[in-house]
């Protein structure tokens, strides 16, 4: 689009020495023009019609327009009508050349016999129509983008105004244009040119604009107002050659404000921006120049809703739960056709810095209060920072996600910190089911090999640490699958009593280690009234979804002097995480078991079961 423009404008800016005459509305006008018989010329010779910016015709045939019908002219009339700077002309299969010079199309000087090619050269006619042409603008590292079958029609109107009409084709798409360019003496002598105008490409695009061309140093726009519409980002973007996937999840993009550009740099003042439907303002940039494409920009967002990016699958659970059952189907459609490539080419085409704030951002299931994120992408690496979040039950907290695909295999890594969060909010991003409940501080350090969904919960390394000291609640009857098992009695299928019911606990803590797709429990940990009530050890296979757990339980008391009746004992459970084999084993050393630990800390004699148990505190 930017291409477009600056050579509609560069055009309309360059050809305004022109004079307003019926005769050339007359044939602007009409459907058809023709050219004088026995009076045109072939270039033999670049003519630069325009210093700055640069603007060469290496290529055309010149003639005389008249309106369909009339009588030809005679070499004596056209001389005349050429003098007279009333002229129309046409330039078929011409070649214009934008920009810096090249292949040796330097300024030259036209033929004295070459009446008509000293009228294109010198400006001196009414208007100009461009048939079938071909523009070249070239960039700063000597390539040019090509726009294909130019139709351009330029006349002075009425009030100094210069109007540019027509289309182009640019990548295999039509572009329309309608420009208006002041075209005062004084104007020229500001080196500043009032213009507006209008771009469309079918449905897909609509740009309209208002304000100054800069001349020199290549042309500047400053426009106060503009408006750019794009219905279709996927469409665009691969238009303009970067390999964006249609499921990226964004459809359209709107923008309204000041408007400031500079050969390859689009830069939006201060403007008001939508993005399939959020409404955002601040600030935006996009810079050509360099290798590859740079978006930088501030958004500040009053609502930002995010469901038709990570829509999922009405069918399914959780995403990580998905996860869990080890299925390569467990992101929302929207993603995982994205991520089917994980190679991301777009990834490597564009450079991204963005500062985004929300008071309200809304997900799938959930809903964060006042955020603010920084988005860079670089050389293909993403780095997330959710610098800031408040969720609207309360908490806060901060995220960094990382994606690194320069050594061949994406690296993935998620690292962060929340504090007071309630953690059934967000139990149901890893569980398919609530399993806990309760305010929860949580600190995450993971990190995982991408090439599918399988390989990178296969390759999960990393901590999870979660302290929940006000109180929780288990979604499960641990205790009461306890008491109803015997010591040594044959294994039991499934979770029976714990399936039903709930525990009520004071305080869990727990710190889980994951290597290559194994959670290993360091330690969990139940407390009440001071004292370890349950530990929990083992370990759990994401991928296979196994278990391997062991469950300690304080042995009930004897009423009498607050210490244990009961032998010590352990649950294993271990098998498929739906119906796994549960036993209660005998644990006799209270010294060796997770729970008694405070007679250790009191500085007993681990061995002596006789010990008292001294509480926290």
């Amino acid at each position: 689009m930017a291409i477009a423009a600056l050579a509609v404008v560069t055009l309309a800016v360059g050809l305004t020495l022109f004079l307003a005459e019926d005769r050339a509305d007359l044939i602007l006008r009409g459907s058809t023009v023709s050219a004088a018989d026995q009076n045109s010329f072939k270039l033999s010779q670049p003519i630069e019609i325009m210093a700055e910016p640069r603007v060469v015709v290496t290529r055309g045939t010149v003639s005389m327009a008249q309106p369909q019908g009339a009588a030809p002219l005679g070499s004596r009339a056209v001389a005349t009508l050429l003098a007279s700077g009333k002229s129309v002309l046409i330039l078929r299969d011409a070649q214009l050349v934008v920009g810096a010079q090249s292949d040796g199309n330097a300024t030259s000087t036209v033929r004295i016999d070459a009446p008509l090619a000293k009228a294109l050269a010198t400006t001196n006619y009414s208007a100009l129509i461009i048939d079938d042409g071909r523009i070249e603008v070239a960039a700063d590292k000597g390539t040019a983008a090509v726009l294909h079958d130019v139709h351009l029609r330029l006349r002075r109107a009425a009030g100094d105004r210069v109007i540019a009409k027509g289309s182009v084709k640019l990548l295999g798409r039509k572009l329309k244009f309608d420009s208006t360019v002041g075209a005062r003496k004084g104007d020229f002598e500001a080196q500043q040119l009032p213009i507006r105008g209008s771009i469309t490409a079918g449905s897909l695009l609509n740009a309209s604009f208002s304000g100054l061309f800069a001349l020199g140093d290549g042309g500047r726009l400053i426009a106060d107002t503009s408006h750019l519409e794009v219905s279709d980002v996927p469409v665009f973007a691969r238009w303009l050659g970067l390999s964006w996937p249609s499921a990226l999840g964004l459809k359209t993009f709107v923008s309204d404000g000041k408007l400031e550009w500079v050969r390859q740099i689009v830069n939006f003042h201060n403007g008001r921006f939508q993005l399939d439907g959020n409404t955002a303002a601040g600030s935006l940039l996009v810079n050509g120049k360099g290798e590859r494409p740079l978006i930088d920009g501030t958004l500040a967002f009053d609502k930002l809703d995010l469901g038709a990016l990570l829509t999922p699958d009405p069918k399914s659970g959780s995403l990580l739960a998905k996860t869990v059952r080890g299925t390569a189907h467990w992101l929302p459609d929207s993603i995982r056709n994205m991520l089917h490539e994980i190679s991301l080419p777009i990834l490597n085409e564009l450079d991204v810095d963005l500062r985004i704030s929300s008071q309200q951002t809304v997900f799938t299931s959930f809903s964060v209060n006042r955020t603010a994120a920084a988005l860079s992408l670089r050389e293909g690496r993403v780095l997330l920072d959710l610098a800031e979040m408040e969720l609207p039950a309360g908490g806060q907290g901060s995220l960094l996600l990382s994606v690194d695909p320069s050594s061949g295999v994406t690296k993935c890594g998620l690292r962060g910190k929340l504090k007071g969060v309630r953690i059934e909010n967000i139990s149901d991003i890893v569980f398919p089911h609530p399993v806990l409940s309760g305010p929860a501080d949580v600190k995450i350090d993971l990190s995982g090999d991408w090439i599918d969904a399988e390989s990178f919960v296969r390759s999960l390394d990393g901590r999870v640490g979660m302290q929940m000291v006000s109180g929780a609640t288990l979604d499960a009857d641990l205790p009461g699958l306890v008491t109803s098992m015997g010591v040594n009695e044959p294994p039991v299928e499934g979770w029976g009593p714990a399936k039903s019911g709930r525990t009520d606990l004071e305080t869990l803590s727990a710190e889980i280690a994951l290597s290559n797709g194994h959670a290993q429990i360091e330690r969990l940990v139940t407390e009440r009234q001071g004292l370890r009530e349950m530990a929990v050890t083992g370990s759990v296979n994401l991928h296979r979804k196994m278990l391997d757990l062991n469950v300690f339980p304080r042995a009930a008391s004897n009423g009498t002097n607050g210490e244990s009746g009961e032998v010590p004992s352990v649950l294993n459970i271990n098998g498929s995480w739906e119906k796994p084999n549960v036993v209660k084993r005998p644990f006799p050393n209270k010294a060796e078991n997770p729970v008694y630990l405070e007679s250790q800390d009191s500085g007993s004699d681990p061995k002596d079961s006789s010990a008292p148990v001294a509480t926290r505190g």
